[in-house]
């Protein structure tokens, strides 16, 4: 079973001079950004490297932040989990590991492709 991979990162060229954090960018150099690091900015929260499920449910990048490059799946990821999750937690009473994840070999997605549980039905 294959799981989504959502993407470490993108590469873009500078359109225009510019700066990030004081760093100098030249037009037609490229730049990186790091997905995965995005959402572990320690400016942005106090404790980065926690899963918070309490922080703000729009303040992430998972998605993008809208414009042209926003995912046009993202309404749709959203409402399908969404439903995934109310219909599992009124039909499942417990979920355990039973082995040991594995992980798709990659340095351009992140993703699962084991993940090894047993679910409980009461």
């Amino acid at each position: 079973m294959r799981f989504a991979s959502p993407v470490w990162f993108f590469r873009r060229t500078a359109a225009c001079d510019t700066a990030i954090r004081g760093t100098q960018i030249a037009a037609g150099e490229k730049v990186v950004v790091w997905f995965a690091a995005a959402n572990r900015d320690p400016d942005q929260y106090p404790t980065p490297h926690k899963l918070d499920v309490g922080r703000n449910p729009t303040d992430h990048l998972t998605f993008g932040r809208g414009g042209p490059h926003f995912c046009l799946g993202a309404h749709l990821a959203k409402l399908e989990l969404r439903l995934f999750l109310e219909e599992f937690v009124d039909r499942v009473s417990s979920i355990e590991l039973t082995g040991r994840p594995e992980r798709i070999r990659s340095n351009f997605v992140n993703g699962l492709k084991r993940l090894p549980v047993r679910v409980a039905i009461p």
